[in-house]
């Protein structure tokens, strides 16, 4: 990568570090791109250059954690960990440590876009992983699956176990694991309509 690829590279995360930091500390639905160029320091002739419209840089910081956890999936994990485990136990972490963005996304019609820009990426990751099970993503089984995946290990479950319940991010992501595992041995041992 070179120098300017770099710049271009550190921009971008200072901007959408930026968002996310300021969605954390206030309403998503109140942010704005000239917020977010005070915020971060990055003119916002450079904020649009980079996202053209306020919607493009919402979609880009709801998927920077993700992109953050699998940049984090490659480190060494917990022994026995697959990619989904290892991808999952990085995503919690980084949200972790901003869960007023989650409550945020949860609570806001901001929010709900944002995940739902989300969803189709996740559901090609999850229809990959399941095919290693031996399990079609696009049978009712498979697609059943997926719902139930994204629902146990998406940020409304790490909201709900670690506000509600209580339960440290690690033990929240063994749980959520736990039941992902269950799930998936139910499937593909006999579909349980």
């Amino acid at each position: 990568m070179g120098l300017r690829d770099e710049h271009r590279e550190l921009t971008r995360r200072k901007v959408l570090g930026s968002v996310l930091e300021l969605v954390a500390d206030g309403s998503l639905d109140e942010l704005s791109v000239p917020a977010v160029a005070r915020h971060s320091g990055v003119s916002l002739a450079t904020i649009y250059r980079y996202f053209p419209t306020k919607d493009d840089l919402l979609v880009a910081a709801a998927a920077e954690p993700s992109r953050r956890a699998l940049s984090d999936a490659q480190a060494p994990t917990r022994d026995g960990d697959d990619d989904f485990a290892a991808f999952q136990r990085a995503m919690w972490r980084d949200f972790s440590k901003n869960l007023p963005l989650l409550r945020h996304q949860i609570s806001s019609s901001a929010g709900r876009a944002m995940r739902r820009a989300r969803l189709d990426a996740s559901r090609r990751e999850l229809a990959g992983y399941l095919s290693r099970f031996g399990i079609d993503p696009q049978s009712q089984p498979g697609q059943r699956l997926i719902s139930m995946l994204l629902l146990i290990s998406g940020s409304v479950a790490v909201v709900e176990l670690t506000d509600r319940q209580e339960l440290d991010v690690d033990e929240a992501v063994d749980a959520s694991l736990w039941a992902a595992n269950a799930l998936i041995n139910a499937t593909t041992m006999k579909d349980p309509t």
